[in-house]
């Protein structure tokens, strides 16, 4: 008699979000005011890992910016994952069509997770959400990407583990 070794079958993504979602202390939730001083550290550890740390950073113009998302826009998605009192991340998006159709099609505009949090399931829970919104909105597909040279791998790998494929790169020049 021999032995067969079976492989456990891969839950499948809504599964694993679901039991994210039952199981973690994190919750994803819309933006507001008492998070503010904690966004704006998060904004400075963006803006310090990004492709834009050599521009200045308007902690100003950030601050508006975050006032402005609490006021709920149709095209415009921003939630903060939070563990408690405690901010652990931020993701904005839209929907918007196609220059060929008028199909809509949801983008991430700035996603981020503190360096603390990063093997939580924030960046996952964040990633749901908007997916689960862009659908209500009426999006047919989901395109996010990495303007950071940060985690390249681990980041590229839980696309994959929620359903991306990889389709292409991200390139930047300075002029």
């Amino acid at each position: 008699m021999s032995a067969v070794l079976l492989e456990r079958p891969r839950p499948a993504k809504r599964d694993v979000i679901a039991y994210l979602e039952r199981r973690s202390t994190i919750k994803v939730v819309p933006y507001c005011a008492q998070y503010r001083d904690q966004a704006v550290e998060i904004a400075r550890e963006m803006h310090a890992n990004s492709i834009y740390h050599d521009l200045p950073l308007d902690e100003d113009k950030t601050i508006r910016q975050l006032a402005a998302c609490e006021t709920l826009v149709p095209d415009r998605y921003f939630r903060i994952a939070v563990r408690g009192d405690d901010l652990l991340g931020g993701f904005y998006g839209h929907v918007r069509r196609t220059f060929f159709c008028d199909e809509l099609l949801a983008h991430d505009m700035g996603w981020w997770v503190k360096q603390t949090a990063r093997g939580s399931a924030a960046a996952a829970l964040l990633l749901a959400d908007f997916e689960r919104w862009a659908k209500a909105q009426g999006a047919r597909k989901l395109m996010v990407g990495q303007s950071t040279a940060v985690n390249i791998e681990a980041t590229t790998k839980l696309f994959e583990h929620c359903g991306f494929r990889v389709i292409g790169f991200n390139t930047v020049k300075d002029i």
